[in-house]
């Protein structure tokens, strides 16, 4: 990746620390909008140019019959626009970005995560198409303007990537309140469809309950988190600063988790070594930068400081990666009667099985990763699934009735997976 309009980046870098600093400047949140929205136009303009001629070359290569030499310079052409395009790509992706930054300034991080995916079955949401040629982009503008008159902040939902619902999103509560903004009165099926999938999640976010939700068979609940979140923040940071300087930092900040900052040649034999040689979660952050896969977390705009650093981490100057070994997390829950274990599954990571009643809870993938694109601490982690525990203790009444236990083991044999060697462990097998 490679920032071009380093003056646009920077004044909206700029821009964003002083609307993180005062957040009732709804003003500059109004202007924040106006200019990513300008820098994602002029780069779908160049995408759009750029397929354009895409398909003039490809059709010249299949139907121009050139000769051999002018067959390759057409392929060699045909690359190099390919690469423009996906430079253009890669900037709307950044420009996005930002939005994203907007808007996780005003909400709640676990609540905004709710708009990312969908409501009636379980998978992330198709992302919008380009901004360019929007019929009702005058409409959502007005609708902005509008809010920013009354003091409400607020976000384009399409001037972000995590943001999959609506198309204005008012920023004056922790969760997103999203709005659809049509122009005619007459709603088509599809419209129809989009209304009523925000309401279904408007309706979860205020009740903290659905059914069905995202393709469950049950009933899904929101429980608040009660411990406060800790993040190795300053650590990230200071391992950036120290790279920058010598080339390579590596960071501890709590055990189980690593930090690597990397400008230039990394040494391996020190950032996989003995103090990261047990981790099996390994994030290596430019490759989710570069595959545009970072939504629906904090985004790095706001966990990067510094500016020229954050520069280098998107241009590709600095490498950062993220060990964990999760066993530090397993031995922060488990006691006498908890049995815990990782496991490498998209579901649930971390499995949690009570010994005498057989109750069993898993946090998910989604939720360690956390450490990996968030730097959340590891130890918070695991504190804040604590009250999860207690419920589910708390909740452990009457010995079940043999079908009830048949029933439950079925389930739960599920939930660790078949022949796996650990229900021989529980006596489950």
């Amino acid at each position: 990746m490679y920032i071009r309009r380093r003056k646009s980046f920077f004044r909206l870098l700029a821009l964003l620390r002083h609307i993180e600093a005062d957040k009732d400047d709804i003003a500059a949140v109004l202007r924040c909008n106006h200019l990513i929205l300008r820098e994602i136009l002029h780069a779908e303009t160049a995408v759009l140019r750029h397929r354009a001629r895409q398909r003039e070359l490809t059709r010249a290569l299949k139907t121009g019959r050139p000769d051999k030499a002018s067959a390759a310079a057409l392929r060699t052409r045909l690359k190099r626009t390919g690469g423009h395009t996906r430079a253009q790509e890669d900037a709307v992706f950044i420009w996005k970005c930002f939005g994203d930054a907007l808007a996780f300034l005003f909400l709640d991080k676990f609540s905004i995560k709710h708009a990312f995916f969908e409501v009636d079955k379980w998978g992330v949401k198709r992302g919008a198409g380009m901004l360019t040629g929007k019929s009702g982009l005058e409409g959502e503008l007005a609708c902005l303007a509008h809010l920013t008159a009354e003091g409400i902040p607020a976000v384009l939902c399409d001037i972000t990537n995590v943001l999959r619902y609506g198309d204005v999103c008012m920023l004056g509560a922790s969760d997103p309140h999203l709005i659809e903004v049509k122009s005619s009165g007459r709603l088509n099926q599809r419209a129809k469809r989009q209304i009523e999938k925000i309401g279904r999640l408007h309706g979860f976010l205020a009740d903290d309950r659905a059914e069905p939700f995202r393709g469950s068979e049950g009933p899904v609940t929101r429980v608040q988190l009660t411990a406060p979140e800790r993040t190795n923040l300053d650590a990230l940071n200071a391992c950036i600063a120290r790279a920058k300087a010598s080339g390579q930092a590596i960071e501890q900040p709590e055990p189980g988790v690593t930090y690597v900052a990397i400008y230039g040649r990394p040494d391996y034999d020190a950032i996989f070594g003995s103090a990261a040689s047990n981790a099996k979660l390994v994030f290596m952050l430019n490759g989710d930068k570069n595959d545009h896969a970072w939504a629906p977390y904090t985004p790095f705009l706001l966990t990067i400081r510094d500016a020229g650093h954050i520069l280098d981490f998107i241009e590709g100057r600095l490498f950062l990666i993220v060990l964990i070994e999760p066993q530090f997390l397993c031995d922060a829950i488990a006691d006498a009667e908890w049995a815990v274990r990782f496991r490498d599954h998209p579901d649930y990571a971390i499995q949690c099985i009570h010994r005498p009643s057989r109750a069993y809870l898993g946090i998910s993938n989604q939720f360690v990763s956390r450490a990996g694109y968030e730097f959340a601490s590891l130890a918070w982690i695991a504190e804040s699934r604590r009250p999860s525990i207690a419920k589910m203790e708390a909740a452990i009444g009457r010995e079940p009735s043999a079908d009830e236990r048949a029933d439950h083991d079925d389930r739960l044999r599920a939930f660790i997976g078949e022949g796996d060697p650990w229900l021989e462990e529980l006596g489950l097998a």
